[in-house]
C-alpha cells in the first residue's frame, strides 16, 4: 500500500512542476503587460481570456475527463486504441460547429462587450485558441491517463516557452496590443498539437466506437455544469466584494487569496492530475478501496501541513509581498481560504464514487448548490463582516462540498475513510493556529524560529496522537534514513531502477 502512495506521490510531484511552470507564465509576463497596455486593456484581455476558459469547458463537453475513465477502466482495456480516435473525431467535429457558431456570434458579442471595434479581433482569435485548446486538451489527458506525467510536463514547458517568447516579441516588437498576447497562446497551442499529432496518432484504431461514444457523453456532458459552476464558485466573490464592499476591500482579499493560491499551486493541482487516471486504474481491483482510504488519509496530512506552514508564516508573507502597511489586513483571511482549499482537495477524494460509477450528474449538482450557496452567504454576511465573511462562506461552501461528495459517493460506492484520524488532524491544527496567534507580538527572529519549530513537530505531534499506524511510521523512518543526505540520492535512484528492472 504505502509502494503504491509512494508511485502516486511521484506523479503528483512531477505535474507539479508543470503545473508551477504554467502559473509562473503570468508573472513572468506581468512586466510586459503593465508596460505596453493601457489599464482598460488589461482589463479586456482578462474578459476575453475569461470567457476563453469558459468556451473551452462548454465545446469540450467533458471528453477530456471521459477519456481519463475509459481509457483505464478494466473493462475498456482492449478498447484503448479506438477510444482515442472516436473521441478525437468526435472533438474536432465540436470544435468545427464552434467556429461556425463563433464566426457568427463575434459580431454580436463585441457589440455586447462595448466598443466594437476593441473586441471583434481579438474574439475571432479566441475562438481558434479555444478549437485548438479543446483538441490538445484531450491529448493532453491521454498522456495522463497513461501515467505518462513526464511527457506531460515537458511538453507543458515546453508550451510554456513558446507563449513567452512568441508573446514578448508580438507584443514589444510587433505592438499587437492583446491580441498579440492572444496569437502567443495560438501559437503555444498549435506547437502542442504538432508534437502531440504523431504519437497519439500511434496510439489511435481508426475505428468509430458508438457505443463508447454515448456512453463518454453521458458522462462528460454533467461536468459543463460542474466545471462551469465550479469557476463560478470561485470567482463570484471577487465581483459581490467590489459591489457590496469597496474596490479597497477587494484588493486586499485578492492579495490574501493569491498567497492561499500557492497551496492550490503546488498541491491540489498536482493531486487532481495524477488522482483519477490512478483511480480508475485501480478500479475494482484487489484493496482498491483500502488505496483510496490511504489516499485521502495521506493526502490530507499534507494539505493541512501545507495550509498550517502558509497559515503561520501569512503574515510575514504578506509584508514581504505588498511593501506596504496598507495590504497587511489581507494577512487575516489567508488562513480562512487555505482551509477552504484544503476542503476542496479532499472533495477531490471524496467525489470518486461518483466518478467511479459514472455518476457525474450529482458531481454537477453538488458542485451547483455549493456555488448557490457561496453567492447567497456572501450576500448575507459581506456587508456585514467585509473580506472575512466572503472569506468563512468560501469555506463553508466548500466543507459542504467535500461533505455532500462523500456523502452521495457513498451511496454508489462506499469507502470507509478514516474520519477519526482526520478529525484529530483538524482539531491539531486548529490549536496550533490559535497558539501561534499569541506570538504576533514578539520579535520577528524569536517568532520566525518558534513558527519554524512547530511546522517542523506537527508531523511529530500527528505520530503521538495515533495519525499514522505503526507500519506506516517505521515506512516514514526509513525513508527519512535514506533520503536525509544528497550524496546519496543518486545511489538510491539507480537502486530503485534496479528493483524495478528485477522486478
Amino acid at each position: 500500500m504505502l509502494d503504491k502512495f509512494k508511485y502516486f506521490l511521484k506523479h503528483s510531484f512531477i505535474y507539479s512542476i508543470s503545473n508551477v511552470a504554467t502559473k509562473a507564465s503570468g508573472i513572468i509576463l506581468l512586466p510586459i503587460y503593465t508596460s505596453y497596455f493601457t489599464v482598460e486593456e488589461f482589463g479586456r484581455l482578462g474578459l476575453v481570456l475569461a470567457i476563453i476558459t469558459i468556451m473551452i469547458q462548454i465545446v469540450v463537453l467533458g471528453q477530456n475527463q471521459s477519456i481519463l475513465k475509459f481509457n483505464n477502466q478494466i473493462e475498456y482495456i482492449d478498447k484503448k486504441k479506438s477510444i482515442l480516435f472516436t473521441l478525437t473525431l468526435f472533438v474536432i467535429f465540436s470544435a468545427l460547429v464552434f467556429i461556425v457558431i463563433g464566426e457568427f456570434a463575434a459580431p454580436w458579442l463585441a457589440k455586447i462587450l462595448g466598443n466594437y471595434n476593441d473586441y471583434y479581433s481579438s474574439l475571432r482569435i479566441a475562438i481558434y485558441i479555444v478549437v485548438v485548446s479543446i483538441i490538445t486538451n484531450v491529448f493532453q489527458n491521454k498522456l495522463r491517463a497513461d501515467e505518462k506525467s513526464v511527457s506531460f510536463t515537458v511538453i507543458s514547458l515546453i508550451k510554456l516557452f513558446v507563449l513567452i517568447a512568441a508573446t514578448v516579441y508580438l507584443v514589444t516588437s510587433l505592438e499587437l496590443g492583446i491580441n498579440g498576447v492572444l496569437y502567443g497562446q495560438l501559437i503555444s497551442e498549435i506547437v502542442t498539437l504538432i508534437i502531440l499529432t504523431p504519437f497519439m496518432l500511434k496510439l489511435m484504431e481508426y475505428r468509430f466506437e458508438k457505443n463508447i461514444l454515448t456512453a463518454s457523453l453521458k458522462f462528460g456532458l454533467p461536468l459543463i455544469f460542474s466545471a462551469l459552476s465550479m469557476t463560478l464558485l470561485n470567482i463570484s466573490d471577487r465581483f459581490l466584494i467590489k459591489f457590496l464592499d469597496s474596490e479597497e476591500a477587494l484588493g486586499l482579499y485578492e492579495l490574501g487569496y493569491r498567497v492561499a493560491g500557492i497551496l492550490n499551486m503546488f498541491m491540489i493541482m498536482p493531486l487532481s492530475l495524477t488522482l483519477l487516471p490512478v483511480a480508475y486504474k485501480v478500479y475494482q481491483q484487489p484493496g482498491d478501496k483500502d488505496y483510496y482510504r490511504k489516499i485521502m488519509t495521506y493526502a490530507s496530512y499534507f494539505l493541512v501541513w501545507g495550509a498550517l506552514a502558509l497559515s503561520i508564516f501569512s503574515k510575514e508573507i504578506i509584508e514581504l509581498f505588498s511593501g506596504s502597511g496598507s495590504y497587511l489586513p489581507a494577512y487575516e483571511v489567508v488562513p480562512v481560504i487555505l482551509f477552504a482549499y484544503v476542503f476542496f482537495g479532499m472533495s477531490l477524494i471524496s467525489s470518486l464514487g461518483m466518478y467511479l460509477t459514472s455518476k457525474t450528474t450529482y458531481i454537477a449538482i453538488i458542485t451547483i448548490v455549493s456555488a448557490v450557496l457561496n453567492i447567497i452567504l456572501n450576500f448575507i454576511f459581506i456587508p456585514i463582516f467585509g473580506i472575512m465573511g466572503a472569506a468563512v462562506n468560501t469555506l463553508i461552501a466548500f466543507i459542504f462540498l467535500y461533505v455532500s461528495s462523500d456523502i452521495i459517493s457513498s451511496r454508489y460506492y462506499k469507502i470507509d475513510f478514516e474520519n477519526s484520524k482526520l478529525f484529530r488532524l483538524f482539531i491539531l491544527s486548529i490549536i496550533v493556529l490559535w497558539l501561534m496567534s499569541y506570538l504576533d507580538n514578539i520579535s520577528l527572529l524569536i517568532r520566525s524560529i518558534l513558527k519554524i519549530v512547530i511546522i517542523i513537530m506537527f508531523p511529530f505531534i500527528l505520530a503521538l496522537v495515533g495519525y499514522f499506524n505503526k507500519k506506516e511510521i517505521n515506512a516514514i523512518s526509513e525513508g527519512i534514513k535514506k533520503w536525509y543526505n544528497p550524496f546519496n540520492w543518486k545511489k538510491n535512484l539507480n537502486l530503485e531502477k534496479n528493483i524495478k528492472k528485477n522486478d
